[in-house]
This record gives C-alpha cells, sequence and structure tokens, in this order.
C-alpha cells in the first residue's frame, strides 16, 4: 500500500506517523504546489510539485492520477480544504484508476465548508451552535431586542484556519467591515475543545478524541490536554452518524454555561489531530488498516486524561536550486 499526501504543506509529521506503524511496508509520498513546502522533505520515499488545484481543477486532477499510476499509489490523503473539494467530485475516476481518495462525498463537504448550512445540520440534529445572522439588519434587530449582545464574531460563510475572523464590540467596526458572504455569530464564553472524530469508508464512527484546547497560534492549538466529556463525545458520535464523513472529522466545540455548542466542523486531519496521535489514539494507523480492507471495531474513551501536548518549532534545511 503506497499512499500520496497531497498539499502538505508543514505536516510532515503525517508522514513520520505512517512510517512508525508497527509492520508498515509500503511508502509515503507528499506533494505540493509550493516547492518551499517543509512536508515534502525529510522520511517519506520521494515527492512531487504539482499544480495547484484551484487553479485548473482539470490539469490538476490529471496530473495527481499520472503520478499515482506512474508510482504505485494506490491512496491520496488530501489535507486542505479547497483540494479535498475538488478530488470528492472525481472519487469514480480516481477508484476506476485503482486509486482510492480519503475524502467525503459532497453533501457532507458543503454542510462542513457553508456555516450556514452547517447550523441547518446541526438545528436537525438537535445540537446547539451560536447564534448567527447573516446580514447587518438582522444583527442590529436582535442587538435591539436583547437577543444578543457584544462583543460578536465576524467570520467568512465559506472559510477555515481563522482567515478574516474578527471579534468586534463597535456597531460602526461590524458595519465597516461586514461583506457579502460573511456571518455574525454571537461570542460564546466557555472553555473551548478541540475533537477528532474518526468514521470508517462507510460512515460509521469508529474513534473520538476529545482535547481542552490551552494555547492558540496561527489558527492551531499550540497546547492542549486530553479529557473525557460523556457530553461532548454523545455530541461528536451523533453529529458523525448523522453527517456520515470518511475518516477523520476535526471539530471545535465550546462548553458554555455547562452545554456543549458546535463552533467548526473540518472533514480533514487539522493541525489538532498531532495532539490526538500524542495521546495515543491513531487514527493514521486504523487509516491504514481500512485502506488494507482490514475490519476496525469502534472503541471510544480509550485514552488517558490530563495528557499534555505541545507544539515545538522545528527546523529543516535543504538544497533547492533557482529560487
Amino acid at each position: 500500500m503506497n499512499i500520496l499526501i497531497t498539499n502538505i504543506g508543514r505536516r510532515g509529521y503525517l508522514v513520520d506517523f505512517f512510517k512508525g506503524i508497527e509492520g508498515f511496508s509500503g511508502k509515503i509520498y507528499t506533494s505540493d504546489c509550493d516547492i518551499t513546502a517543509s512536508g515534502l522533505y525529510g522520511a517519506n520515499d520521494g515527492h512531487f510539485i504539482l499544480p495547484k488545484p484551484v487553479d485548473d481543477e482539470t490539469r490538476y486532477v490529471k496530473e495527481l492520477i499520472r503520478t499515482c499510476r506512474e508510482n504505485d499509489i494506490q491512496a491520496v490523503l488530501p489535507v486542505i480544504d479547497p483540494e479535498i473539494y475538488i478530488l470528492s467530485g472525481h472519487i469514480e475516476e480516481f477508484r476506476q484508476n485503482g486509486i482510492t481518495v480519503v475524502v467525503s462525498d459532497k453533501r457532507v463537504l458543503e454542510i462542513c465548508n457553508d456555516k450556514l448550512k452547517m447550523n441547518e445540520f446541526l438545528a436537525e440534529a438537535g445540537i446547539l451552535f451560536p447564534q448567527t445572522y447573516a446580514t447587518v439588519l438582522e444583527f442590529e434587530e436582535a442587538l435591539e431586542q436583547g437577543r444578543i449582545k457584544m462583543p460578536v464574531v465576524l467570520k467568512p460563510i465559506l472559510g477555515s484556519g481563522s482567515v478574516d475572523t474578527f471579534f468586534l464590540d463597535d456597531i460602526e467596526k461590524i458595519r465597516a467591515l461586514f461583506k457579502d458572504g460573511m456571518i455574525i455569530q454571537e461570542k460564546l464564553e466557555g472553555t473551548e475543545y478541540g475533537t477528532d472524530t474518526f468514521n470508517d469508508f462507510e460512515g460509521r464512527p469508529l474513534r473520538c478524541a476529545i482535547k481542552k484546547k490551552l494555547l492558540m497560534r496561527s489558527g492551531e492549538t499550540d497546547k492542549s490536554i486530553s479529557v473525557h466529556n460523556e457530553q461532548i463525545q454523545n455530541v461528536l458520535l451523533s453529529i458523525a452518524s448523522k453527517l456520515g464523513h470518511v475518516a477523520n472529522l476535526d471539530c471545535d466545540v465550546i462548553v458554555h454555561d455547562g452545554k456543549p455548542y458546535v463552533i467548526d466542523m473540518n472533514p480533514r486531519f487539522g493541525g489538532g489531530y498531532p495532539a490526538t496521535h500524542a495521546i495515543g489514539v491513531n487514527l493514521v494507523e486504523i487509516l491504514y488498516q481500512l485502506l488494507q480492507g482490514r475490519s476496525v471495531a469502534p472503541e471510544f474513551g480509550n485514552y488517558e486524561d490530563d495528557i499534555l501536548v505541545m507544539k515545538e518549532i522545528a527546523v529543516r534545511a535543504t538544497i533547492i536550486h533557482g529560487l
């Protein structure tokens, strides 16, 4: 089983995680559209520079399939949102070439990518989420009626990684910064948790890990500590069963007034996965087993509380000519 991790960016640790699987005998390749992406270098068995997916979808898919066929690659694992959405539309094309793309279907991706559709999904599932307004007028009416108070969160409907996200407590600033494609949400006070919920290829939950966030950096969890919380776990397993995603779902939850509110869902290995891996919930190994056609039994709560996980700054050097 040879695997290609595409648009790997700085997530070279995924290569190490695959290589660390007991009995692993395949090859792990990486690719990116940026030759300076650190994840291209290190312990992998080779790397490729491929076109930027969003620039020319047809060309990218063609180049990716060619690369897989030429290097006997049976599985592709994308880890950035734009590419995941693109590849989801070509699952059958890859399958016809003997390649499994680890992505969910378009329905799942649209729910996770669009904050308004996500809220609709959560509402139907009976799961709490922040009050959300799609126009400044709706927000102002709610503010006047006392249904929401400052500060609030201004963010894109379609977005990830905390890009263009603002915390505001001034109506004039909200009016100035708000533009089409944005929403205004209540800023919930409470404890924030990063979670990973892993499904098999039929959309059935297999694992769930919960970590209390201690420090954030550049939109990713920098420090966290493992916890068990039955209330949060029940919410996550309900989401996973109803959503039916494939592989990992990175989900952010805030416990406000004793109740869990879901604030974000990302159907991929996110920046918080290294902490899940470090506390002993090895989702990469489970994915490898599923790709080999093995059956994996569900098991929840299979880690200890109070494991502190901290990211370090690593430095990698390589020779590149022509930059």
